[in-house]
């Protein structure tokens, strides 16, 4: 049964560790020079970076360009800035001129998807609309679970976020509403070229010979009583001796299929790195159905397993073996796809979850109880056959949470006779954060489908 939304407000942990704040390389240049300062920075793009310093860690510059207009210049990035540091987090003018800056020591793999809000003198409101509806849904709940004295910094730091805009100096866009840092050091992201590939759909060229489909339908739940789209990716290389596909079921389809996904699952396919698969992308539809349907929610997992299945088997020659059906998902997702399987392991055998949400439920609304996951975990008749599991450093809320289940997961795996090493948590430099979901996304596919058929194998 659908669980009270209360429970998916993640837990009011503050933050105990902030990245160190450090002195902005060249502010004696944009002082004297701020024309010669802009063009130099223009020319190389933002955030400046600077050199290792000998200890893996590097100097990030941010910057904005604005006078007296401004009362404030705030820096949110991912997991950095937050509703407890909104003055750790403003930028410094350098005095008489129109250069803000703010600079940060970071180890050298850090990534972050960030905007920068620029707030008005004047006290001008932001445009109507200017918060998403994810945004507003965040401030209610924040605003709900903050103790009373926190709650005007709650709303400050809200009242900031509506004016937040990508930099237009940025070196790397997440998409038309963020950019990104990623340091020399962060693993690679497949679609740029510095990865090898690039998506010819965000370069304007035509899809490269061999390509996959991609096929939306709309599919009606029964068990959910809503319609929504699904995306359907088929590459060109069916799998080997003509056996089933495949089945890869991954969450929040939109975002992934307006990624777009699909590029570098034909690169991937196409040199072997993945098997012939397909890939299902399931709209969430709008917050509300997201936060509801994503929270251990039965009637959910009754529509992936008892409708999307079936009606996917209708239409191609799909596998019937969990060991070949995979689950994938982010946060609230990432908790579903490890809760579909352990709900229907007989059609759900291989979890990747990105930050899963694995505290829930929220433990001060829920009676006392957290965790829900690892403790069903703990006494299951089954476990699936291979979990990958990764998570942000920079995520304190669920990161123990996230470590906790692996070794539940772990634990018990061992206990039912699964061979060791069928569940990883990979940790890396970052937040909660699609910047870092879609740059880590290849890694688990590969490591949960590693046994699958490949061409030429």
């Amino acid at each position: 049964m659908p669980q009270p939304a209360t429970y998916t407000i993640p837990p009011r942990l503050k933050r105990t560790v902030r990245p160190e704040r450090v002195a902005t390389p060249g502010v004696d240049v944009a002082a004297r020079d701020p024309e010669a300062f802009w063009r130099g920075v223009e020319a190389g793009g933002t955030p400046v970076v600077g050199g290792d310093d000998g200890t893996g860690h590097r100097t990030v510059t941010f910057l904005w360009r604005g006078g007296d207009e401004l009362a404030d210049v705030v820096l949110v990035a991912n997991k950095i800035a937050d509703a407890d540091s909104y003055e750790h987090n403003r930028m410094e003018r350098v005095p008489g001129t129109d250069v803000w800056h703010l600079t940060y020591r970071m180890r050298d793999d850090w990534r972050a998807s960030y905007t920068v809000a620029p707030v008005p003198a004047d006290g001008a409101p932001a445009p109507e609309g200017a918060l998403s509806a994810t945004t507003r849904l965040r401030r209610e709940r924040a605003l709900a679970v903050a103790d009373p004295e926190d709650r005007p910094a709650v709303a400050r730091w809200f009242d900031a976020l509506a004016h937040a805009v990508p930099d237009p100096l940025a070196r790397e866009r997440l998409d038309a509403t963020a950019s990104v840092v990623s340091l020399p050091g962060a693993p690679p992201e497949l679609w740029r070229p510095s990865g090898g590939r690039v998506c010819a759909a965000r370069t304007g060229e035509e899809a490269p010979a061999g390509a996959g489909t991609v096929t939306a339908a709309r599919l009606t739940g029964a068990a959910l009583g809503n319609t929504r789209t699904v995306w359907v990716h088929r590459p060109a290389q069916a799998p080997p001796d003509g056996t089933p596909w495949p089945v890869v079921v991954l969450l929040d389809g939109q975002d992934w299929h307006t990624l777009p996904l699909a590029p570098l699952l034909d690169g991937l396919i196409a040199d072997g790195t993945l098997p012939p698969a397909l890939t299902v992308m399931v709209d969430s539809l709008d917050p509300a159905t997201r936060t509801r349907e994503l929270a251990c929610d039965d009637a959910f997992v009754d529509f992936l397993g008892h409708e999307l299945l079936p009606w996917l088997g209708d239409r191609h020659d799909v596998t019937s073996d969990p060991g070949r059906t995979l689950v994938a998902g982010q946060s609230l997702g990432g908790l579903t796809a490890l809760y579909a399987a352990h709900r229907a392991p007989h059609r759900f055998g291989r979890v990747l979850s990105q930050s899963g949400s694995f505290w829930w439920p929220n433990v001060a609304v829920a009676g006392g109880e957290s965790e829900r996951m690892a403790r069903l975990v703990a006494g299951a008749d089954t476990v699936p056959g291979r979990v990958h599991l990764s998570a942000g450093l920079n995520e304190w809320a669920l990161l123990d949470a996230n470590r906790r289940l692996r070794d539940a997961l772990a634990a018990r795996g061992a206990e039912l006779g699964r061979e060791p090493g069928s569940v990883v948590l990979t940790e890396y430099n970052g937040g909660h954060d699609r910047a870092c979901w879609r740059a880590g996304l290849p890694d688990g596919l590969v490591f949960l489908t590693s046994d699958w058929e490949r061409r030429g194998r």
